[in-house]
């Protein structure tokens, strides 16, 4: 009896403990809510200043163990570039667990203690009606979102799956799985998207029924805040199948789709590599080979890298208020214009781009291509560049480059693309040689390459106004002068180093491609 007693008071204490702790967590979570969007607003502006929206909350009703609001995104001002339009809004109907163990994290056997669970879907509006058409009317999203007492959130967002059509296109998504993980200062963050399956069926410019579909689709992503507020860390994008499908024929399939990246700090500067890689390409079911390029980034100023990206982007935004009146082709040069007038921003560090290597591979050999170049600060020049080459001496301190590429190999590559464009085996397979062979020809004409074991092959050198080309040393400017370019006075004929001839062909007529 006595036992049971104690045991009875054990169980009445704990109950009202914790029916304390979650009336006394969904009291500080009113008390706080202000002092969340505020953060929540403040985290907007520095993240996304263009985008012309604020954060409120609506409707707080706060139970014993479990609280409810609403909150909603609604425009702030009436600028052009505002994501919403005046009247718009975007709310999120929040569905609140007091801790410090939650109901819906005890339902999932998740013991750690929380400030709150919290259940999110978005509601139906007149912004956001076609959405709620593409699901049927159920929340195309929803969350369920851990907050420690920290300010740490932990997400697992779930986008519902949709199958979508409309005259003659069609959107076909298999739905997906988010796990967001995010430091309360929004300094840090992780995430873990996955994907089965989606496609776009649409009728292309010539009027066929095109659909593009990628499969097993996933991404990561490990990120913190760097001293100058740019994001450094780790990420990856892996797809397993991406096909393009026209009129019910497969054209082209890429397998095996890789993307990674790692970008780190050195003291004021960052530094990191992005490798990408293809496992086989084909084309109208003909075996197009592999690729893969690694690119190293050293040196670049993070501070210099923060004013380009807000000078650009601000500039850029500038314009797009003016797109609708502009001609698309004004618009792009206009574009281009601002990237390159703002890229000599980005040489403040003196940064390196080292691609090690470039390369494609298929059954006859591998061609690959590498590259380490060394730029220089203008603004580190005591007088400005009065050419087009001076300008050159200033930018670049060094390049080294190197290309190789197989005969065999490059006669394979062009014997399939030549099937592809409806020539027979054998009329591809000569027409392919003719045009390796008139590709290397026209190479060592220029004396832009060489022929050594089998193999088309470039070397340049470049370092202190010397260009060294294929062991042919002079000038920048003798080297402009070679293309006719700069100005630059031509050179005078060098005897070239030894190297095989191109083998004579006898004449033959060129094959023509069967009528289609």
């Amino acid at each position: 009896m006595k036992k049971s007693l104690v045991a009875v008071s054990v169980i009445v204490v704990l109950g009202a403990a914790w029916t304390g702790t979650s009336w006394y967590t969904g009291k500080m979570l009113e008390q706080h809510m202000g002092e969340v969007v505020a953060d929540a607003n403040t985290q907007l502006k520095a993240h996304y200043p263009r985008a012309g929206v604020k954060l409120v909350y609506q409707d707080y009703q706060r139970g014993l163990f479990s609280s409810s609001v609403r909150f909603v995104l609604q425009p702030d001002g009436d600028a052009p570039e505002n994501v919403l339009k005046q009247g718009d809004e975007i709310a999120f109907l929040e569905s609140i667990d007091h801790g410090p163990f939650p109901a819906a994290q005890l339902k999932k056997l998740n013991l750690i203690p929380s400030m709150a669970s919290v259940h999110t879907e978005l509601q139906n509006n007149a912004t956001v009606k076609d959405l709620f058409d593409v699901t049927k009317g159920k929340s195309p999203v929803n969350a369920d979102t851990r907050v420690g007492y920290s300010g740490d959130t932990a997400s697992v967002i779930h986008l519902l799956p949709v199958d979508y059509q409309k005259n003659t296109s069609k959107f076909e998504f298999s739905g997906a799985t988010v796990n967001l993980d995010v430091a309360k200062d929004m300094k840090k963050m992780d995430l873990d998207a996955k994907t089965d399956s989606f496609s776009f069926t649409s009728p292309n410019q010539w009027g066929q029924l095109e659909k593009v579909t990628l499969s097993g689709l996933n991404l990561t992503s490990n990120t913190h805040q760097g001293q100058f507020k740019v994001s450094v860390g780790d990420g990856s994008l892996n797809v397993d199948n991406i096909g393009i499908n026209i009129d019910g024929k497969d054209a082209a399939q890429l397998a095996g789709f890789k993307l990674k990246s790692n970008f780190g700090e050195d003291q004021q500067n960052l530094k990191g590599q992005i490798d990408y890689s293809l496992d086989s390409l084909k084309i109208q079911g003909a075996d197009f080979g592999s690729g893969k390029l690694s690119l190293k980034i050293d040196k670049l100023d993070e501070q210099a890298l923060k004013q380009f990206s807000d000078t650009y982007n601000q500039q850029v935004m500038q314009l797009m208020q003016q797109s609708e009146q502009l001609d698309p082709q004004v618009y792009q040069q206009q574009v281009t214009a601002m990237l390159l007038s703002n890229l000599p921003i980005l040489l403040k560090g003196n940064p390196s781009i080292t691609i090690d290597p470039l390369s494609w591979k298929n059954s006859k050999g591998e061609s690959t291509f590498t590259l380490q170049l060394d730029m220089k600060d203008p603004a580190a020049s005591t007088t400005p560049a009065q050419t087009e080459d001076q300008l050159i001496s200033q930018l670049v301190s060094k390049v080294d480059a190197k290309l190789t590429i197989p005969v065999d190999m490059a006669t394979e590559l062009t014997t399939q693309t030549a099937k592809v464009e409806g020539y027979s085996g054998d009329d591809a397979e000569k027409l392919a040689k003719q045009q390796v062979q008139g590709l290397a020809a026209m190479g060592q004409m220029f004396k832009l390459t060489t022929l050594q074991d089998n193999a088309i092959t470039s070397t340049f050198h470049y370092a202190d106004n010397q260009v060294d080309l294929n062991g042919q040393k002079m000038s920048l400017q003798q080297f402009a002068g070679l293309f006719g370019v700069f100005g630059g006075p031509e050179i005078p004929a060098q005897p070239a180093p030894q190297q095989q001839a191109v083998p004579a062909q006898p004449d033959a007529p060129v094959p023509t491609a069967p009528a289609q």
